[in-house]
């Protein structure tokens, strides 16, 4: 069984994790990696419903993500932004309709996700790679969407 729990991917310092607005997400920081100005925070799981997005981008004032990965095979993404913006993203398509039909937001289209990241990333000053974003939902992980919304890679200390 792999890892269940959210992850944040939001714009902020190493104060974040400890933010109520991301705390809600989970029961305590299991990791925190730098990006750049942006933060990946992995939350451990908390039963309940999931914290709302929109409240990570009230706090930072950025758009930010949250992510419910289901022991490491599937996830589920939303996407906010200061302006309104909202999305919804799948990973992987297939291993949700197969391991997690219920889980798929009723109204969902890859499409749709595709267009919502890459004008989220216009939005956070990031520059998209609008296949790379398809590839991500359609076969990647979120790796794969990271790098495809122009997020900087994992900065680790010397």
């Amino acid at each position: 069984m792999g890892y269940w729990g959210y992850i944040v991917v939001a714009k902020g310092d190493h104060t974040l994790a400890g933010h109520p607005a991301v705390t809600a997400f989970g029961n305590g920081v299991l990791d925190d990696y730098p990006r750049g100005s942006w933060r990946e925070i992995w939350m451990h799981s908390r039963p309940g419903d999931a914290a709302d997005i929109t409240a990570v981008v009230a706090a930072t004032g950025a758009p930010a993500m949250a992510f419910y990965v289901m022991a490491e095979d599937c996830a589920i993404g939303e996407a906010a932004t200061p302006s309104g913006l909202r999305w919804d993203g799948v990973f992987t398509e297939e291993c949700i309709l197969s391991d997690y039909p219920d889980a798929l937001p009723t109204d969902y289209r890859r499409e749709h996700a595709v267009a919502g990241a890459v004008a989220w990333a216009a939005e956070a000053g990031l520059t998209a790679d609008p296949a790379g974003i398809e590839h991500a939902f359609a076969r990647g992980w979120l790796h794969h969407l990271y790098d495809a919304v122009g997020l900087p890679g994992v900065s680790y200390p010397d």
